[in-house]
């Protein structure tokens, strides 16, 4: 890996000169050996440490793995913190599909459209160049081409990639503390984060960080009071990926002063799900609309295209659709229109289709079938039916009454819906070879939500990787990567490769970096 690492260097350095002196100001501000940037922090000579490392990194996903793996590369001493079971562990990169595009970095794109002009381009290039080393190193070390196509999808998906970055770690000697969530960031009197505290058989243990901490834990998606609060309030979204990404780094770091941004268009759809599943495992039971289905809301009353794909749109979404003013706040009829939904169906889908997630493989509920929050959908529907997961009636006027919508409008929906089978031409725009029209009953219905795939945005870094605060100042010694937060884009997912890029420059840049209880221990 020499001459990778030269490669690397080489790219942090002209990245570093690109930026001239105000990067040179950022560079001694966030140095062991500097007065700058200095903030509140405690008395830490008494702290025992229980372990210590030159890095510590918080999180075992694609970020975090990579950065421990560029550190120790580096001459550098990596040891990470991870919240999951080591039988679970990876967060969303175990779950994702393992596209590794290096299109999805292209600097152009991100520098335009997808960061509105904010995002630089030397950090562009730099993080499209180290996520494309990044790919060639994973596929180096085990990973293989899905069909022998390069620059798309590994064979295995993410729990291919997870592996192979675990199982070199493992033959690095690089440590990692399963079941240790970070709790605290530990801070000395100037400001500087100079290590972790972390939770560990239900004791705490302090870590100390020579030189620096890499925050990369992933999304905040399992964590409804910041999804409320940072994108649409009022919204019910479940989760495909884990079930322990509550956002515990950018709290962490934000409890510092750090300025979060990337946040109203940082959240990722799946699709559809089955709410009373994904309620009762508590993430995203995926469901899947029928060609002989259609779907309702609160009023009985279809109001899309039900076979549009929703994945990683950021279009306003129909269910999206408020009705009200400021002054109607108090009144039943305000809120949010399509929100709550119905997919309806007859005895024929519901006999012949799969209507659940059982097609889908990259998902926690079917990675993780025999462990806590897993779930397979049955082939043919009857298990959820039985478990009320789905509702059933005999005629359209008895499923609006168990269902709770308007019979007349249900039945009126139906009938239109009908004739646009027959006439090839929808009101919603839905193709007529997506369309089957309902018959006889029984008829069936199944209350909708939306799942998410991940969330990107929170922590706001510079071009070093480097985390700031609102002052936009770096909080010294402290980094952060990946879907935790995004230096550049608001709409264009940076995924796998991106979050390596980010993490490798945050790396090279902690490794300019002296101890910061160097000159104590002299």
């Amino acid at each position: 890996m020499g001459q990778e690492l030269s490669r690397r260097n080489f790219i942090g350095g002209a990245l570093l000169a690109g930026m001239g002196l105000a990067s040179a100001g950022v560079l001694t501000a966030c140095s062991g050996n500097s007065g700058e940037a200095k903030g509140e922090g405690a008395d830490t000579s008494g702290i025992t440490w229980d372990k210590e490392a030159d890095v510590v990194v918080l999180g075992s996903g694609a970020g975090g793995m990579w950065g421990a793996i560029v550190a120790q590369e580096n001459g550098l001493t990596p040891i990470v913190l991870e919240k999951q079971p080591e039988a679970t562990a990876g967060g969303d990169l175990r779950v994702s599909g393992g596209y590794l595009l290096p299109v999805s970095t292209d600097p152009e794109l991100m520098v335009g459209s997808a960061s509105f002009g904010q995002a630089s381009e030397e950090w562009a290039d730099a993080v499209d160049e180290l996520g494309i080393e990044a790919i060639d190193w994973v596929i180096d070390h085990g990973c293989k081409w899905a069909n022998g196509v390069e620059y798309m999808q590994v064979e295995g998906a993410g729990v291919a990639i997870y592996e192979c970055l675990r199982d070199n770690m493992v033959d690095a000697g690089i440590e990692v503390l399963y079941e240790t969530p970070a709790v605290k960031l530990i801070t000395n009197a100037e400001g500087e984060v100079i290590g972790v505290a972390g939770e560990s058989a239900g004791q705490v243990i302090n870590v100390k960080a020579k030189k620096g901490v890499l925050v990369a834990t992933g999304s905040y998606t399992m964590n409804k009071e910041l999804m409320s609060n940072f994108h649409i309030p009022g919204i019910e979204y479940y989760p495909t990926g884990s079930p322990y990404l509550t956002g515990d780094g950018l709290i962490m770091a934000g409890n510092l002063g750090a300025k979060m941004s990337r946040l109203a268009m940082g959240v990722e759809y799946n699709g559809f799900c089955s709410k009373a599943a994904s309620e009762e495992i508590g993430l995203a039971v995926c469901s899947a609309i029928a060609p002989g289905a259609i779907i309702v809301n609160r009023d009985g009353n279809r109001f899309m295209n039900e076979q549009v794909s929703i994945q990683h749109s950021k279009s306003t979404m129909p269910f999206f659709k408020f009705q009200g003013t400021m002054m109607e706040c108090r009144n039943d009829e305000c809120g949010y229109v399509n929100n709550k939904m119905f997919e309806i169906f007859d005895q024929a889908t519901f006999d012949s289709f799969n209507l659940g997630n059982t097609a889908l493989s990259m998902t926690w509920a079917n990675i993780f079938e025999g462990v806590d929050n897993g779930y397979v959908w049955s082939e043919d529907n009857q298990a959820e039916l039985d478990a009320g997961f789905i509702v059933k009636a005999d005629t359209l006027d008895a499923l609006a009454g168990e269902i709770g919508v308007d019979a007349a409008n249900l039945k009126a929906s139906v009938e239109s819906y009908n004739a646009a089978c027959a006439s090839g031409e929808d009101a919603f725009g839905r193709p007529a070879d997506t369309m089957v029209a309902i018959g006889a009953g029984p008829y069936y219905a199944m209350e909708l939500a939306v799942a998410t795939l991940y969330s990107m945005g929170g922590l706001t870094t510079n071009d070093q990787g480097q985390t700031i605060n609102w002052s936009n100042e770096p909080i010294p010694r402290l980094y952060s990567a990946g879907n935790v937060g995004m230096v550049g884009p608001y709409l264009e997912p940076t995924a796998i490769n991106g979050a390596w890029g980010q993490a490798a420059l945050a790396i090279d840049h902690i490794a300019t970096l002296d101890d910061w209880d160097a000159a104590k221990s002299e």
